[in-house]
């Protein structure tokens, strides 16, 4: 499904295409700037027709080989751009070129040499230009030379909107390496850098609209959430409902380590984990531990049903019609993890499944800790 994502992805990005320069001094601006979307509309035009192709193949095979055809597209579509990009790096229609480089073909085939020159090539001539903007809200989804550009605008760039976005790009990238943290200590360095680099971004261009908000809204917006949901951030004290009805929040459960599980019975890397955490809870009986499983099924039958054929002896909350911990925790996959201290504080994010000796070396340092804290309140 890879394919069918991209494909749908690729076709909605937008290209910044220069108005041809009709000055005679600089005819070639325009007329390569014309180039460069001719050659977008083809690239959409093929892509498209792969697109459809995609849909109704019938195997594998077939598959593979549409997915081997859009990557030569790209592939062959980035050098052309990149030709017409170099012929004259420093005028509008290169920047043209780059950016088609990086938002269409760049979907497809990231590991291609054009995408980096064609990163290259912006951080080098165009880090001043306002139109590069809107690329540097997605530069930090391409690996190592979308972060380049990004921190090359941050550090250098003259245009205070340019470096606002750039700041806020580069907080929100390191907000999301978090979930991918190795250790405690990392994750909370990441988070404390994330918070600083988006408060630069709210003081260095705070009124700067993007889409239809203010840079200094959204920074602020997204440093409340890292805070509610960061690590060695107190875990928000949000209310669900159990199986039974009955009101529950995480609150209640202050003393023990939890385990918040947040997932989907439809989800297979959330069933999948399923016999571990039966191992898990089975070992941790008697310990200072809980698993909390919350169900992100649309209806409660669902999770209920599945519950009668599949043994998963621990709280379960249903998360109901309005979301509320999915909202709260800013879930965007599952499941997603978070282990919680036994005072309340959040320790570790998982997207996706953990590897589970992973999992439980974690959950087993945080209920010694507990176990410890216990008996020291018993000698007093």
């Amino acid at each position: 499904m890879r394919l069918l994502c991209a494909a749908a992805l690729t076709l909605s990005v937008g290209l910044f295409v220069a108005n041809g320069d009709d000055k005679k001094e600089a005819p070639k601006v325009g007329d390569r700037s014309a180039k460069v979307a001719e050659l977008s509309k083809k690239y959409d035009d093929e892509l498209k027709e792969l697109f459809d192709k995609f849909q109704g193949a019938k195997t594998a095979a077939e598959k593979d080989a549409i997915r081997t055809e859009a990557r030569e597209l790209s592939v062959l579509s980035a050098a052309k751009a990149l030709k017409l990009a170099e012929e004259n790096p420093k005028d509008d229609a290169a920047l043209d070129a780059a950016v088609f480089i990086i938002q269409k073909p760049g979907r497809f085939a990231r590991d291609q040499e054009e995408i980096g020159k064609a990163f290259d090539l912006i951080s080098t001539h165009h880090i001043d230009n306002p139109k590069v903007k809107d690329l540097l809200m997605v530069a930090g989804q391409f690996g190592p030379g979308g972060e380049k550009l990004l921190k090359t605008a941050a550090e250098k760039s003259t245009n205070k909107e340019v470096k606002g976005v750039a700041l806020y790009s580069l907080g929100t990238m390191y907000a999301a390496q978090v979930d991918d943290a190795d250790d405690e200590k990392q994750a909370a360095e990441l988070t404390a850098k994330a918070i600083s680099t988006l408060e630069q971004a709210a003081v260095m261009a705070p009124d700067a609209k993007i889409g239809g908000k203010t840079l200094g809204d959204l920074a602020k917006n997204e440093i409340v959430s890292i805070k509610a949901t960061g690590i060695g951030n107190p875990a928000p004290d949000v209310g669900s409902t159990d199986l039974d009805g009955k009101k529950v929040k995480l609150g209640d459960y202050k003393g023990k380590v939890v385990l918040l599980d947040i997932w989907a019975t439809w989800c297979p890397p959330c069933r999948a984990m399923i016999p571990h955490e039966r191992e898990m809870v089975k070992k941790m009986k008697d310990k200072p531990f809980l698993l909390v499983s919350v169900s992100a099924d649309d209806e409660k039958k669902t999770l209920t049903d599945f519950l009668k054929d599949n043994e998963m002896p621990w709280v379960h909350w249903w998360d109901g019609a309005d979301n509320k911990v999915q909202q709260t925790f800013k879930v965007r996959a599952f499941p997603t993890l978070y282990l919680i201290d036994h005072k309340g504080v959040i320790r570790r994010k998982w997207i996706g499944s953990p590897k589970p000796a992973v999992l439980d070396d974690a959950i087993e340092e945080l209920v010694k800790e507990a176990e410890k804290d216990a008996k020291k309140e018993e000698k007093k």
